[in-house]
């Protein structure tokens, strides 16, 4: 829902899952007002059980009382500015959105993966020359440095 929020679309419907449960399963619809859908219209896997409305309540609820979005924001932010610091001639390009990163290399991504492994930095690739980073909504300053320091050891 953040990325609505950002560019500005709204849209009728959105399916959302994953997260939502904090790792329990769970999946939902969510529509405006004006989206007429029949509660008996629709079945799934993982929706609508208490425990899983309770995960996602839960979940829901710790977000917004810790303001989890515009900390992601700002720690995204810092992140960016911080990897497109590393002064390294196998970076192309650092890009993001948040805290969702993706550094493009001159040269496949592969190996530098395994490193990071080793390093224990898990990031996956995103086709074969873009460095996925991807990591949790509540990561602090401290573990954004160290990421940015391994990425940059690696790198050199």
């Amino acid at each position: 829902m953040y990325q609505c929020i950002l560019s500005g679309i709204f849209p009728d419907i959105v399916c959302v899952s994953k997260s939502l449960g904090n790792g329990f399963p769970i999946g939902a619809v969510l529509c405006r007002d004006n989206v007429n859908v029949s509660l008996l219209s629709h079945g799934s896997t993982f929706g609508g059980n208490p425990l899983a409305c309770a995960a996602a309540l839960a979940t829901v609820n710790y977000m917004l009382e810790n303001n989890v979005a515009e900390r992601a924001r700002e720690n995204g932010e810092y992140l960016l500015q911080r990897l497109r610091e590393i002064n390294s001639e196998k970076i192309r390009e650092v890009r993001g959105m948040g805290l969702m990163i993706g550094i493009e290399l001159t040269e496949r991504v592969g190996p530098y993966l395994k490193e990071l492994m080793n390093r224990r930095i898990l990031a996956l690739p995103a086709g074969s020359t873009v460095l996925r980073l991807l990591p949790p909504l509540v990561i602090s300053r401290d573990e954004i440095d160290r990421l940015v320091k391994t990425v940059g050891d690696v790198l050199e």
